[in-house]
């Protein structure tokens, strides 16, 4: 099964009945059968294996062939989809089609609103929906969206299908915390502090200690936007706090004062949503090398598309391009991995308004 000697160890270990099955019989069936039937391959089949060794218990006819064909066909995944939502959640293919995964789509579909397409949607991006309880969990955090917080059930049903892992979040213990600290604490209010989540709704992934409230204190101390301030910024730019003030913000703010040192700080933060490798590095420096410095702001120099860029600096789209995969390089030995400046901002996009490159950039969640 390519698991290696460790994961079969492990694997035998997580589930002890696995010593006593036939390995002509059950094992060779039910490996058949994630690898070619429900189109997981080799490696996918491996990879869910070492996830949840459970599954090699589950019977092909009765629980695994139903399930999958449910997901496939029913949902409207197809093979290719049903394989990789298996290949995440490998009990989906131990549940009952009947008593769980059917009810679960017609809950989504049709009381909540979304459609199958927009089920298939939310089940792909959040598979643990499948494993919850509809009435003792995904109907009341539907609810708690549309009436606690104010979003009425239009604006839940958008909401769950842009965010789909705010039906896995518990409403006591992270939704609740979330929603209380940015409207009492930071002082937004409670319908500002909607906007911000909707907007943001990584938000709702972050620890208010160890994540929210170091940001808050970043933008009011080191930005020096103060409390109001902070909360206004918030409120104008929500992805603020998405980012990582280690890898995103500090480094941003540090270049572009450096750069723009007449520039209010707080206007400079914002920009915090472009690539600094991919985008704002490489252009304040073929600025420099033509002898343009000055010449635009540094919200300018943002928001223009790489394309006006260009004619504006009166350069070759080939020029540009180079120095960009320059800077991405340079950055990426200085951060390895994931920084939300590099290779995984906006080396080649066309970029719109600030912020633009939220999503693209380095996400603190």
């Amino acid at each position: 099964m390519g698991l290696g000697r460790a994961g079969a160890l492990k694997a035998q270990d997580g589930y002890a009945p696995l010593r006593n099955y036939s390995v002509e019989g059950k094992l060779a069936h039910t490996w058949k059968f994630l690898v070619e039937e429900a189109g997981l391959g080799r490696a996918g089949a491996a990879k869910a294996i070492a996830r949840y060794p459970k599954m090699l218990g589950f019977s092909v006819r009765n629980k695994m062939a139903p399930a999958a064909w449910f997901l496939a066909e029913e949902l409207g995944l197809g093979k290719d989809g049903a394989a990789k939502l298996i290949t995440t959640l490998p009990q989906v293919l131990g549940y009952s089609v009947t008593k769980n995964i059917a009810p679960k789509m017609r809950y989504l579909a049709e009381e909540l609103g979304t459609g199958t397409d927009g089920a298939a949607k939310v089940i792909t991006r959040s598979p643990s929906v499948l494993s919850m309880s509809v009435e003792n969990n995904l109907a009341p955090k539907v609810t708690y969206v549309a009436e606690e917080l104010g979003m009425g059930r239009n604006g839940a049903l958008k909401f769950v299908i842009k965010c789909p892992r705010v039906l896995s979040y518990s409403v006591e213990n992270n939704i609740a915390p979330k929603v209380r600290y940015l409207a009492e604490e930071l002082g937004l209010g409670k319908e500002r502090a909607v906007k911000v989540i909707t907007e943001c709704p990584c938000v709702l992934s972050m620890s208010v200690e160890d994540s929210i409230a170091p940001k808050v204190r970043f933008l009011a101390e080191e930005v020096g936007a103060g409390r109001e301030g902070a909360a206004a910024l918030i409120l104008q730019r929500p992805t603020l706090l998405g980012y990582s003030i280690e890898r995103k913000l500090r480094p941003t703010l540090r270049f572009l004062t450096e750069h723009f040192p007449d520039t209010n700080a707080a206007n400079l933060v914002l920009l915090s949503g472009y690539s600094l490798a991919g985008r704002l590095v490489p252009r304040v420096r073929l600025l420099q090398w033509h002898g343009q410095v000055g010449r635009f702001a540094a919200s300018y120099i943002g928001t223009l598309t790489n394309d006006k860029f260009c004619e504006k600096v009166g350069i070759m789209k080939e020029e540009y391009d180079a120095e960009v995969a320059a800077c991405v390089r340079e950055y990426a030995k200085k951060q390895p991995g994931p920084d939300g400046s590099g290779a995984g901002g906006e080396a080649g996009g066309g970029g719109g308004g600030a912020g633009a490159g939220a999503g693209a950039g380095e996400m603190d969640g």
